[in-house]
């Protein structure tokens, strides 16, 4: 099962056509060089883009009825086409198994979520006491930060099909200063 996992993990968050990443340069922590970064908003907690195009899933907060983050499903990805002029679309049962989050409640206004395809970091969603607002927090470089974006850059072999995940950059906010922070994790 793992490895069925670990290719949907390849084939869905990595580039198919591209034969090498396109970092030119640093990276802005809310979004990738020269890709366009989604619309801030108190729903829109973080995104992730990759090599293949400039589509972008983003994680909005998903309230339920009392407000609070749904006790099921906290957080709602879904796309934005910028390749097709910017639509929306929900994710398809395929992409949920990759870009889907799997959720356990830590108090009534926080959880501890994970990919469905890559365990290996915890991001926690929860609400900023001074300012009521919730936020996706990380570790990057062994601090808490907010996260505000991944990017994940992968190496395809001659006929285009994903071979392995070259990096993923970590990017979001340092809580107390909101200096801009980034991890780059060779998987």
């Amino acid at each position: 099962m793992k490895p069925m996992i670990l290719c949907l993990f390849t084939c869905c968050l990595v580039p198919l056509l591209s034969f090498a990443c396109h970092s030119s340069g640093e990276t802005d922590p809310a979004g990738q060089h020269g890709y366009p970064e989604p619309g801030r908003s108190d729903k829109l907690l973080f995104f992730v883009q990759r090599t293949h195009n400039r589509n972008t899933v983003i994680y909005e907060l998903n309230p339920g009825p009392d407000g609070r983050p749904d006790k099921h499903d906290p957080l709602r990805p879904c796309w934005i086409r910028y390749e097709e002029g910017g639509v929306r679309k929900t994710l398809s049962f395929i992409q949920n198994r990759v870009y889907g989050l799997d959720a356990k409640p830590l108090s009534p206004d926080g959880f501890v979520i994970h990919f469905r395809a890559y365990k290996k970091r915890e991001i926690y969603l929860m609400k900023n006491l001074k300012t009521g607002k919730y936020r996706a927090m990380i570790h990057i470089n062994g601090k808490m930060a907010e996260l505000a974006s991944l990017f994940i850059c992968s190496v395809t072999n001659a006929l285009g099909i994903p071979s392995s995940v070259k990096y993923i950059d970590i990017s979001g906010f340092d809580p107390e200063t909101h200096e801009p922070v980034r991890e780059r994790v060779i998987p």
